[in-house]
């Protein structure tokens, strides 16, 4: 199976409407290495931080505080 057919699939068992880079080319064009990763871009257009793992609340509240410093 294609990874395009994997994340369709993945995408409706877990109910997830959000965009997955790997289906629309984004993760190869970030250089992601795995799975799960969360990428914040910033306004110019690079990557301000990357989280290699599971990201809960108050890893994104924390990049996000990180980042706006």
């Amino acid at each position: 199976m294609s990874k395009k057919k994997d994340v369709k699939k993945f995408k409706k068992k877990y109910l997830i409407t959000y965009p997955v880079g790997l289906e629309n080319g984004i993760a190869e064009a970030l250089g992601a290495e795995g799975i799960p990763e969360t990428f914040f871009i910033a306004r110019d257009g690079r990557i301000a931080k990357k989280i290699t793992n599971t990201v809960h609340y108050s890893d994104l509240a924390a990049a996000i505080e990180e980042i706006l410093q």
